[in-house]
């Protein structure tokens, strides 16, 4: 069952982030160990305000344990949703303007995706694609967006079965991504 993330139960969020996102984790905690990384996300994701909020957060649930997620939202709110996160960095002497570009204005940008190493292969990820699709035509959005690792030729066949083509490139804590579009109609 694909739910709202609820900030009193967490369980299992943080690590499908971090198993999705990688080095991008050690960016946006200004961590290198990864149980600080674990905890720094923690505190984002219990967060009203930023990218990794619960409330950008859908998860996939079965028998009470969070065994997937999906992390989405409007790209015209990137630097609100970043400000929260920037301010943090700065209580750990990092200080930024903001992060690299990851989406394009006027999109439904799907940030994360992940599922437990136990579940994949289930069809688990296709429902939560379908399920931001659904949520991004209900919020009158023409696009969804997401990026794709170079290194991750895997996931790019799927978003490629899925209807998203390639946009541009991007550079993004220091490896290059295949930024994709998948046209919606309204």
């Amino acid at each position: 069952m694909i739910k709202q993330a609820d900030k009193n139960n967490i369980n299992n969020i943080s690590r499908l982030i971090y198993d999705a996102i990688h080095d991008i984790a050690n960016t946006l905690t200004g961590e290198k160990e990864e149980k600080k990384i674990l905890e720094t996300l923690d505190l984002y994701v219990k967060m009203d305000i930023n990218r990794l909020s619960y409330k950008n957060i859908w998860v996939y649930e079965l028998e009470n344990e969070n065994i997937a997620l999906i992390i989405a939202y409007n790209s015209n709110d990137i630097k609100k949703l970043d400000f929260p996160i920037l301010e943090y960095l700065k209580t750990k002497n990092i200080f930024l303007d903001s992060f690299e570009k990851e989406c394009f204005e006027d999109e439904f940008y799907i940030d994360t995706v992940s599922v437990s190493p136990s579940f994949q292969g289930r069809g688990i990820a296709k429902e939560l694609f379908s399920f931001a699709e659904q949520k991004a035509k209900e919020l009158d959005f023409k696009k969804l967006s997401l990026l794709v690792d170079f290194e991750n030729p895997k996931a790019k066949a799927l978003y490629e079965r899925l209807g998203f083509k390639d946009n541009e490139i991007l550079k993004v804590s220091g490896s290059n991504f295949y930024h994709m579009i998948k046209k919606l109609d309204l």
